[in-house]
């Protein structure tokens, strides 16, 4: 029987070959030969590639220049963005993953004498990835506390401040994770006779250099003292009686309120494993993450008023339609829904189906003792659409009584911190957990070192491969039991060809340690940005680092 060379094979099969094999193989195959590297540059073998190894495994996909959409992409451009998604994505799970740049951003317009302290870090969602939000309060002699807020960009050709803000008596700042609305922050400040007030704010973005640009006020309402979320139009915010409002930012009119259940039927009674700590709008439903609670709740329909109607109509007090406590008070807690790599049925007003993402929940427990604990627990709280489309009359979360169907714990991670050593954390929505800590390099694993900080993450469990297994064990006991979890790790091969590999499955995690300081513990606010590999790190003395892990392009998308 003759043999039958790979050139020789017809062009269907041969293409339908390489749309199986792996990039690092496909670059192999083209070096061999004429024919095979023309063939590895057509374009239905990229756009294979990065189907497979980068969007349905759920793998931050760096964002395109401006006006480019993935439909139109050539072979070339393909092939940049499915290379340039794998490397960072082995660099990013590495142990110790490589940063590629850094850079100090001092806040300008401080005066000489002033002690700046960062409170807020943001990377501003969508819009190319581009925009990074951050908030400095200083102090001066005989004056009161002053903030700035700057609105940096940190495109990797420049970093610039590109516009400023000034206020007094700041309260709150939430920025909205809807990146196609108008506002994009909210900010909550003390007036006069305490009045709280909050200001919605847009940015005239400008893509030229030379232009500043400028936050503009779009809209002010009254308000409450703690924000909490803001997520298109609706300004979610709280006060000291631990009663969510609802505020749709677009009129200020008070939306809904969810209650808390009294204590003694006494509504004077603010009980504090009631205070709000987050809050996740999902579908026609609301979850209130409380410091020892989980609150679900089901909001009213929006309706807009009759043109005849002259009193605004009244807001709807909703109380929690199912509930789950913690076993103990929470310290801090930070959650993310789970962004799904799979096509999902936009909802419907006739078949009134949607779907529910699982939400990762990141929560260090509190103690009796003046700190928290060094460990960090990582919960996920699946949805009863996991398999499925939901109908109203059943509920998306906490949908019967048993351990299982609350939020299941997957993994706890070593984390110490020091009683006056500033921490912090984030969820990524692709999976990553990050979080300032006081462990060093001479440190052991779960111990704290005399001085310095670390910046490290860890890869999140992927909740549709964990959902039987970890709600196995929840059965057999709620809060305890601790799965081993799927990560991700890469392997220890240098050169081109390794750098492109798709990352490896293992069932031992490991932890990455992205930044370490030896000799000082000033870091204090995170932000994430894992679409293109990016980590700023606020100060208490105002400055801001940002770090970057993308590995630099071997070829560009022009």
């Amino acid at each position: 029987m003759p043999s039958i060379s790979l050139t020789g094979l017809p062009p269907d099969l041969l293409l339908q070959i390489l749309q199986e094999l792996t990039v690092e193989n496909i670059l192999i195959l083209r070096s061999t030969c004429s024919i095979l590297s023309d063939v590895t540059r057509e374009r239905s073998v990229w756009h294979s590639a990065l189907l497979r190894l980068v969007i349905q495994p759920g793998l931050p996909v760096p964002s395109l220049p401006k006006g480019w959409a993935l439909a139109s992409l050539s072979a070339s451009q393909l092939e940049t963005l499915t290379i340039r998604a794998l490397r960072l994505r082995r660099n990013w799970t590495s142990s110790r993953p490589t940063c590629t740049m850094s850079v100090e951003l001092n806040p300008p317009g401080l005066p000489p004498s002033a002690q700046a302290r960062n409170v807020a870090v943001h990377h501003l969602p969508g819009r190319g990835n581009r925009w990074l939000l951050t908030v400095t309060f200083y102090d001066q002699p005989a004056a009161p506390r002053k903030y700035v807020i700057h609105c940096w960009d940190i495109s990797r050709e420049t970093h610039r401040c590109a516009a400023t803000l000034r206020c007094m008596n700041m309260m709150g700042l939430v920025v909205n994770s809807d990146p196609n609305y108008s506002g994009v922050l909210a900010l909550t400040r003390r007036g006069p006779s305490d009045i709280v007030t909050t200001s919605v704010f847009s940015l005239n973005f400008i893509e030229t250099q030379d232009k500043e640009m400028t936050f503009t006020p779009i809209q002010e309402f009254a308000s409450y003292r703690r924000a909490i979320a803001l997520e298109g139009s609706i300004f979610v915010v709280t006060d000291s009686d631990n009663i969510i409002r609802l505020i749709d930012i677009d009129t200020g009119d008070l939306l809904c309120t969810l209650q808390v259940p009294l204590e003694h039927d006494d509504p004077t009674l603010r009980n504090e494993e009631h205070r709000c700590l987050a809050v996740s709008l999902q579908g026609g439903y609301a979850l209130a993450f409380r410091r020892q609670w989980i609150h679900l709740y089901r909001l009213p329909n929006r309706t807009a008023p009759a043109p005849s109607t002259l009193e605004p109509s009244i807001p709807r007090a909703c109380d929690p339609i199912a509930s789950h406590k913690w076993n103990w008070r929470i310290d801090s807690l930070v959650i993310c829904p789970r962004r799904s790599h799979l096509p999902q049925a936009p909802f419907s007003e006739h078949t009134q189906e949607t779907s529910f993402p699982p939400i990762d929940i990141l929560v260090r427990l509190d103690t009796w003792f003046p700190w928290p604990v060094n460990i960090l627990q990582h919960y996920v709280l699946h949805s009863n659409s996991a398999n499925g489309y939901l109908s109203p009359s059943h509920l998306p979360y906490l949908f019967s009584s048993s351990p299982s169907d609350g939020p299941v714990i997957i993994r706890s991670f070593p984390s110490p911190i020091r009683l006056f050593t500033p921490s912090d954390m984030v969820l990524g929505p692709y999976g990553t957990a990050l979080w300032l800590d006081a462990q060093s390099a001479d440190s052991g694993p779960a111990q704290v070192g005399d001085q310095g900080q670390r910046i490290a993450g860890q890869m999140l469990n992927n909740p549709d491969d964990t959902t039987s297994s970890a709600m196995a064990s929840a059965a057999r006991t709620q809060d305890d039991v601790l799965s081993s979890g799927h990560v991700k790790h890469q392997a220890d091969e240098d050169g081109e060809n390794a750098a492109v590999e798709a990352p490896r499955s293992s069932t031992s995690a490991q932890c990455m340690t992205f930044q370490i300081q030896e000799e000082h513990d000033g870091w204090n606010r995170i932000a994430l940005n894992e679409e293109e590999g990016r980590i700023a790190v606020g100060t208490i003395d105002g400055r801001v680092f940002l770090f970057e892990y993308l590995p630099p392009d071997t070829a560009s998308l022009a």
